[in-house]
């Protein structure tokens, strides 16, 4: 595939959080990279920054002079440039196909990051730490890590990291070195059928490294547990579980982050880590990381100053505004995440926490209806925005007054709003806010232009009260923030 005269690769649909950071890898490795999507967004003008051509429509001619073609799962067959490439004899690869080509065994060890929740967060962490050991990794990861390091980088060792999806069995594409599964939960039915569908796939998964490799799990999920009899070869375990070879004990809340130790079932206590942002989740994330770094023959020294000097990525926890009225942005579209998410902000901030939360999908909003409301007992006011549809058709009878029932069940008038226009959402919470308030913009689709219109605002009325805020911080955030969609690309 990628021959030494290959020049040029064309992505398809090249604005998706996939595709991109594989375009960006790419021109990490001096690649011609073109690429085609409906529209102009943050996410493609980066990729001209950086040195891609893109065009903002699909068109056959696109792809006439590429030596191979990368193809977003969003499009379909009867695109053109699709058409071409297959007509023409053109190599045509669907994004993850080109991803467990770069990350082929007999080239690479990949670390491939499953589960689902905290595959981004986790596959972040875990290249942070290798980073931080200067081990030249090459890594893949679905969304954006801060301080100006990208969604993807091209190393010179033999390790690759990366994401595996679950959400389609992509994950079963790869021949990893190191297998790992955060966790299972029920999600995807529309493409898995049943939680044991999905539970074998994870079975399968877990059990596709070779004889060197291993495999790594959280023993915390009840599901991960169900399916422990089935895996084969070494399998690593981590979690707060008593039987898990390295615990996380002494869990401690302080500054906005927390801070634990962990302990190695047979070596003892190994030492503390201190993270940035608060939650039991991203504990398990932390620790989970520093498990498969250790493995790797990284030290616990080293892993915990990868963890500790860990940025964050956009869209997880991100904090817009901290001031008079804070505002927090988050990825999370699961029952089970938000859950998490209100659990970890409550944990910190006291003051009344407003949530708007934006449906991902009418498939998603469908089956999980009735554990939508639960996940958001801790909020003191949530307000219900449009489905977003995530390119999915329309489906009779569910929208925003479907989920707004199930809602309305649990929540009186005095805390639940359903309000059928982001603008309008926007305008109620700035005129109805106050001193102490938490923001927080929920959802895997364009929430989070709210939250940053949210930021600029308040951030203006607090340099309007306290002289040396600074804007012009506000200001470069707003420009660079990546409004990256789910990972249906």
């Amino acid at each position: 595939m990628l021959k030494r005269s290959t020049k040029r690769i064309h992505f398809i649909g090249i604005g998706g959080a996939g595709v991109s950071a594989l375009a960006h890898l790419m021109l990490d490795m001096k690649y011609e990279v073109t690429g085609s999507d409906k529209q102009s967004s943050k996410v493609t003008r980066a990729l001209e920054d950086a040195g891609a051509q893109i065009w903002y429509e699909h068109d056959e001619r696109y792809v006439r002079h590429a030596d191979l073609v990368v193809r977003s799962t969003a499009i379909s067959d009867e695109n053109p440039e699709v058409s071409y490439a297959k007509q023409h004899g053109v190599p045509l690869l669907s994004r993850i196909e080109f991803m467990a080509y770069l990350a082929d065994p007999k080239k690479k060890r990949s670390v491939v990051i499953s589960g689902s929740h905290g595959k981004s967060t986790t596959t972040s962490m875990v290249a942070s730490i290798a980073l931080a050991a200067q081990l030249d990794p090459s890594f893949v990861i679905g969304s954006v890590l801060k301080r100006g390091i990208g969604s993807a980088r091209h190393g010179e060792s033999d390790l690759f990291i990366c994401e595996g999806d679950e959400s389609n069995n992509s994950m079963l594409s790869f021949a990893p070195h190191v297998a790992v599964v955060t966790n299972i939960d029920y999600d995807h039915m529309d493409f898995h059928g049943s939680l044991s569908n999905l539970k074998s796939s994870f079975v399968e998964f877990l059990n596709s490294p070779g004889r060197d490799g291993f495999s790594v799990v959280c023993l915390d999920d009840e599901n991960v547990r169900s399916i422990m009899p089935m895996l084969k070869g070494r399998v690593i375990t981590y979690g707060t579980h008593p039987e898990a070879e390295y615990q996380a004990v002494r869990r401690r809340v302080h500054n906005g982050g927390l801070s634990f130790e962990v302990h190695h079932r047979s070596e003892g206590p190994l030492g503390v880590v201190n993270l940035g942002f608060p939650g039991d989740h991203n504990m398990q994330n932390a620790l989970c990381s520093l498990a498969v770094c250790r493995s790797l023959g990284v030290t616990t020294d080293t892993c915990s100053y990868g963890l500790e000097t860990f940025p964050g990525i956009h869209r997880r926890y991100d904090m817009l505004h901290a001031g008079n009225v804070h505002v927090i942005d988050d990825y999370a579209h699961h029952p089970t995440e938000i859950q998490n998410l209100l659990g970890s902000v409550r944990e910190v901030f006291k003051g009344r926490l407003r949530v708007i939360f934006q449906p991902h999908r009418y498939t998603r909003s469908r089956a999980l209806a009735q554990q939508f409301p639960p996940a958001f007992i801790n909020a003191d006011e949530i307000i219900l925005a449009p489905i977003y549809t995530a390119n999915e058709k329309p489906m009779a009878g569910i929208g925003l007054d479907y989920l707004n029932r199930f809602f309305q069940s649990k929540y009186d008038e005095m805390k639940l709003r359903c309000i059928d226009d982001l603008d309008a959402i926007y305008q109620y919470v700035v005129d109805s806010s106050r001193p102490g308030d938490v923001v927080l913009t929920v959802g895997a689709g364009t929430v989070n232009t709210i939250g940053y219109r949210l930021a600029e605002t308040f951030a203006r009325r607090d340099a309007e009260l306290v002289s040396g805020v600074d804007l012009e911080r506000i200001a470069q955030e707003m420009s660079e923030a990546s409004f990256l969609m789910d990972d249906q690309n």
